[in-house]
């Protein structure tokens, strides 16, 4: 657990150029709640910028988000306020944010985190195993990009998976205490009201309950599931005028809208090309940058024959089918600019349980080979999921290799997040040197917890090269120096938070001071690298005239 806190707290990625409106409709509610009491966001959109993912109804703008992630952030941005009042300070926006991330999404999930890890050490005797599948979805999928950020991807994941675990426990032991039982109901609805497609899970989860709690426990199941459910239609009514219904047929942006207005809120057609977007795509795809869970297939068969598991394994993969197939159907499937596929982020820890079985059988088999599969699919995580994710959690449509296309060049030209090193005057690359290690250390921390010391070393030796070796095609690029990704690089570079400390920045302040016709050269040429062609253009003008 200290190493997932520190691999979230020591990273802030934040680029306010980019006007992120899945974070900022849901900033903006919370500021209004805890400042007015209100769910109206005008004043804050007057204060801070217009921001997109809010709807208008009456002449007022709401966010149209599932009110569950606002709300979580209510209590730090209030803290947080009444400091700044105590102290005759002004509201820093940025603090205000981090406040909300740290409290609203990353200590909720850090929780979860805590219980996922001991209910995964329960379906395998091998804490290489279990350490390697927890790791891969802790830090290795994209809920570690999201749970960086203040939405609510990550945290509906816990509340579904939560929900799930004290379902199968009830099941399995055949009793569950009253507090227990509301808990999971309040969780089964939380998704929900976390994440407005959540509401697939919390159905087939209170399906579940129905047959996992006795009738007498069904009571504070429902209960729980009132907290939740009760906010939202509050939310809603107050809001849009109805409980029942949510914000995005007043979306304020015309394109989402009409996309809203279509089929049933956008889902009308089925897309064969979303199925392989959202699974299978090299740099995109659910597999490909979280390959661990692949062994889910194998898993999934060894829980559904047998009877002990068959309920708890159908109502996991229905979770992942149903999600699946909806969002298929859905218009705006792969959800802009993301790190992965997000709208499946609910998927991984259901995923994650019968991939642990699925490598658990192999390793009965060759502990040795589970070893090494396990330590290599969780380095393909850490460097195709968490290293873009720490960037830049949020990569503009046409990146298709985050990595390759974006990454590199960052790391490249020194540019960096904002992070813990930052303190001490640390910027750069180098500034990220701690969470490299952290990540090296952790797959070696994964591959000595194997039994015997033949499973050690061959994990050791052999992972890492064969985590090579299953990236490199992943990371290929297929469209060098294509126009779109150029132009979206040149955005990133352009509008890069924290700003000046790039090799192009410290170049060019250089050349203020000291003007040469070969420096301006190779400034020219990082912003070439970097796709900045209208800077690339003048500071070659600028190395003519010096010369």
């Amino acid at each position: 657990m200290l190493v997932c806190a520190a691999a979230y707290l020591y990273v802030f990625p934040y680029q306010p150029g980019i006007n992120n409106p899945n974070e900022n409709a849901r900033l903006y509610m919370t500021a209004a709640i805890a400042e007015q009491g209100t769910y109206v966001v005008d004043d804050y959109r007057a204060r801070w910028g217009w921001t997109n993912d809010c709807a208008v109804k009456d002449g007022h703008a709401y966010s149209v988000k599932a009110p569950g992630t606002s709300l979580l952030g209510v209590p730090g941005y209030s803290l947080y306020y009444a400091w700044t009042e105590w102290r005759g300070q002004e509201l820093d926006r940025t603090v205000a944010l981090w406040v909300c991330r740290v409290t609203g999404t990353i200590l909720p999930w850090l929780l979860f985190l805590f219980y996922f890890h001991r209910w995964l050490g329960r379906a395998s005797g091998s804490g290489l195993l279990r350490d390697a599948v927890f790791f891969s979805v802790a830090l290795g999928s994209c809920l570690y990009g999201y749970g960086l950020l203040f939405v609510s991807h990550t945290t509906s994941a816990a509340a579904a998976f939560g929900a799930f675990m004290l379902l199968s426990d009830a099941w399995h032991a055949g009793r569950a205490r009253w507090g227990r039982a509301a808990l999971a109901g309040l969780l089964t609805a939380a998704i929900s009201w976390l994440e407005y497609p959540g509401f697939i899970a919390s159905a087939i989860l209170t399906l579940f309950a129905l047959v996992a709690l006795r009738p007498r426990r069904w009571i504070p199941f429902g209960v729980g599931a009132l907290l939740p459910t009760l906010s939202v239609m509050h939310f809603q009514w107050r809001a849009f005028g109805n409980p029942l219904t949510p914000g995005h047929r007043y979306v304020e942006t015309d394109a989402f809208r009409e996309i809203h207005e279509q089929g049933f809120f956008g889902a009308k057609d089925f897309q064969w090309d979303a199925l392989y977007g959202l699974l299978v795509h090299p740099g995109k795809g659910l597999l490909p940058l979280t390959p661990i869970l692949a062994f889910a297939l194998l898993g999934l068969a060894v829980l559904l024959w047998r009877r002990r598991t068959r309920l708890d394994a159908l109502v996991a993969l229905s979770i992942c089918v149903v999600t699946t197939v909806v969002i298929c159907f859905m218009i705006n499937w792969n959800g802009g600019w993301v790190i992965g596929p997000r709208y499946l982020a609910l998927l991984y820890p259901f995923l994650a349980w019968p991939a642990l079985v699925g490598l658990e059988r192999v390793r009965r088999r060759a502990a040795w080979l589970a070893g090494t599969l396990a330590v290599a699919t969780t380095g393909v995580g850490l460097l195709l999921s968490a290293v873009p994710s720490i960037y830049y959690p949020h990569y503009p449509i046409p990146i298709d290799r985050p990595v390759s296309q974006i990454v590199r060049v960052l790391m490249a030209h020194d540019y960096a997040p904002h992070a813990a090193a930052n303190l001490f005057g640390v910027w750069g690359t180098v500034s990220l040197a701690p969470l490299a290690l952290l990540g090296l250390g952790t797959l070696a921390l994964i591959a000595w917890q194997g039994r015997s010391g033949w499973t050690r070393w061959t994990s050791l030796l052999l992972g890492p090269p064969l985590a090579a070796l299953i990236a490199w095609p992943l990371l290929l690029d297929p469209r060098p120096e294509h126009r779109e990704i150029r132009d979206a690089l040149a955005l990133i570079t352009r509008s890069w938070d924290p700003a000046g400390h790039d090799r192009a920045a410290v170049l060019e302040a250089a050349l203020e001071e000291a003007p040469t016709a070969e420096g301006y050269a190779a400034l020219a040429a990082l912003y070439e690298a970097e796709g900045r062609t209208r800077e690339a253009h003048l500071a070659e003008a600028r190395a003519r005239a010096s010369e």
